[in-house]
C-alpha cells in the first residue's frame, strides 16, 4: 500500500495516460487524413448546355451585336463556346422585322436599325438544333450624352471615370461598355525584308514599305466586366465620378499611346436589377464575407422547350458614346518598359537559295564563301549572312491581338 501512496507513482500513472492519450489522437489523426477521398462537386463534372445570350438591341443608329455562345464545365479547358449557325431578329409585335446576320463565330450583327422609340420590341432565335428562344418585349430607352471622360493617376496606377446626367430625370439606370486600343512596339525593328522572287538573287532581302512594317502594333480588348450605376436614390438623375476601369502602374497600355471608347446604356430597373445581380453572383464572391450565389431572372426564355434554361437579359435603348487619349507623356513616372526579352541582333547563316523560316534580317544579304575566311561554319557550299532574330523580338504581331493596321479613329500624338 506504501507505494500506491507514494507521489512519485501517482506522477507515473498520469504521464502514462497522457502519452497513450497522445497516441490515441494521433492515430485518430492520421485516420482522418489517410480517409480523406477527393470530392468533385456536379457542378464541375455536370454537362449543362445553357444558351447565353449578350448583347443590346441599339435603336438608334449604332449597330446590334448579339453573340451566341454556350456554358462550359469548369472543368473545360476552353472557356468559350460559340453558338454557330443561328437565326436571329428583332421584332416590335406589329409586322416589323429586322434580320441579324452572323458575321463571325456567335457573333451576330445588324446595321443601324433605327427603331421607332415608342414601341417595344424583342429578339428571337432559333438554334442550328432547331430551338426557338424569345425575349420579352422590352420599351425602347433613350440614353443621355456621356458628360465626361477623363483619367487620374494615383499611387496603384490610372483610374478612368465618366460622369452623365438626365434633365428629365428618367434614365436612372445605367450600364457601360468600353473597349481599349494601345500601342505595342516590338522590341527591335527592322526595316527589311526577305523576299526570294526578287531577279537579283544577290538581294533576297530588301527594304519593307510602309504596309508591310511589323514593329508597331494596335492592340484592342473589348471589357469582360459588368459595369453599372444608378441615381434612384438621389434628387437629380446625376451619375458623377462613376469608375469605369483602372490600370495598373506599369502596365504596357500606357508605354506608348492608348485610346478608350466608352459606351453608355440606358436601363429599366429590372434590367439594372438582372445586372446587379450578375455581378454579384461572379465578381463578388470567393470570401467568406461575400454574400451566397443566387438565382437570376432573365426575360428569355425557350418556347421550343421551356424546360431548357437560357442565360442573359435583353434590353433596347440607345447608345452615347465618348473617346478620349492618353500619351505615355501625359504620365511622366509611369515605369519604363523593360523586356523579358534577349533580344539583339545576331548574324546568321544559312545554305544559298535556301532563307530563313523563322528569321527576319536587319540588313541586305550577304553572299559568303565558305573557302575563304568569314564563311559560314558547317556549310559547305556558297552562303548567305546577314544579321538577323526570331520573330517574337521582331514582329509584333506575335503579341496576342496584334495587328498592324491603324484603326479608322487613331489619332497620332
Amino acid at each position: 500500500m506504501e507505494s500506491l501512496l507514494n507521489p512519485a507513482f501517482g506522477n507515473d500513472m498520469e504521464r502514462e495516460k497522457q502519452y497513450w492519450f497522445f497516441l490515441l489522437t494521433v492515430a485518430a489523426g492520421w485516420s482522418l487524413v489517410t480517409c480523406r477521398k477527393p470530392y468533385s462537386p456536379p457542378v464541375i463534372s455536370g454537362n449543362n448546355d445553357y444558351l447565353v445570350v449578350e448583347g443590346v438591341i441599339a435603336a438608334g443608329s449604332d449597330s446590334t451585336i448579339i453573340n451566341l455562345s454556350r456554358t462550359v464545365r469548369i472543368a473545360n479547358v476552353n472557356a468559350i463556346n460559340p453558338e454557330k449557325g443561328a437565326k436571329m431578329t428583332v421584332d416590335d409585335g406589329q409586322g416589323a422585322n429586322y434580320s441579324l446576320i452572323e458575321a463571325d463565330k456567335g457573333r451576330y450583327v445588324s446595321t443601324s436599325l433605327n427603331l421607332d422609340n415608342s414601341h417595344r420590341y424583342r429578339l428571337s432565335i432559333t438554334t442550328a438544333d432547331g430551338q426557338t428562344y424569345v425575349s420579352a418585349y422590352v420599351p425602347v430607352k433613350v440614353t443621355p450624352p456621356i458628360d465626361s471622360v477623363w483619367f487620374r493617376t494615383n499611387s496603384t496606377g490610372v483610374n478612368i471615370y465618366s460622369a452623365a446626367h438626365d434633365p428629365s430625370n428618367n434614365t436612372r439606370y445605367y450600364r457601360w461598355y468600353y473597349t481599349e486600343t494601345y500601342v505595342y512596339q516590338a522590341d527591335l525593328e527592322t526595316k527589311y525584308i526577305f523576299d526570294p522572287t526578287n531577279p537579283d538573287t544577290l538581294k533576297w532581302s530588301r527594304l519593307r514599305t510602309p504596309a508591310e512594317q511589323i514593329h508597331t502594333c494596335y492592340i484592342t480588348i473589348n471589357t469582360s466586366t459588368i459595369n453599372i450605376n444608378t441615381s434612384a436614390a438621389l434628387s437629380s438623375d446625376v451619375i458623377a465620378n462613376n469608375l469605369i476601369t483602372e490600370i495598373p502602374e506599369g502596365s504596357e497600355k500606357l508605354f506608348h499611346r492608348y485610346s478608350i471608347m466608352v459606351r453608355q446604356y440606358a436601363l429599366t430597373q429590372d434590367a439594372y436589377n438582372f445586372w446587379a445581380k450578375l455581378k454579384k453572383n461572379t465578381e463578388q464572391i470567393g470570401t467568406i464575407f461575400d454574400a451566397q450565389p443566387s438565382e437570376n431572372t432573365t426575360n428569355l426564355y425557350c418556347i421550343s422547350d421551356p424546360s431548357k434554361p437560357v442565360i442573359g437579359y435583353v434590353s433596347a435603348s440607345t447608345i452615347t458614346q465618348k473617346r478620349i487619349f492618353i500619351n505615355w507623356t501625359q504620365v511622366p513616372d509611369w515605369p519604363p518598359y523593360i523586356s523579358p526579352l534577349v533580344c539583339r541582333p545576331d548574324f546568321a547563316c544559312w545554305p544559298k537559295g535556301s532563307p530563313p523560316q523563322q528569321l527576319l534580317a536587319f540588313g541586305e544579304l550577304v553572299p559568303t564563301d565558305t573557302i575563304r575566311s568569314g564563311g559560314c561554319p558547317g556549310i559547305d557550299k556558297p552562303s548567305w549572312t546577314v544579321p538577323a532574330q526570331g520573330a517574337v523580338c521582331v514582329d509584333c504581331r506575335t503579341h496576342p491581338g496584334g495587328k498592324t493596321q491603324k484603326p479608322a479613329f487613331w489619332i497620332d500624338e
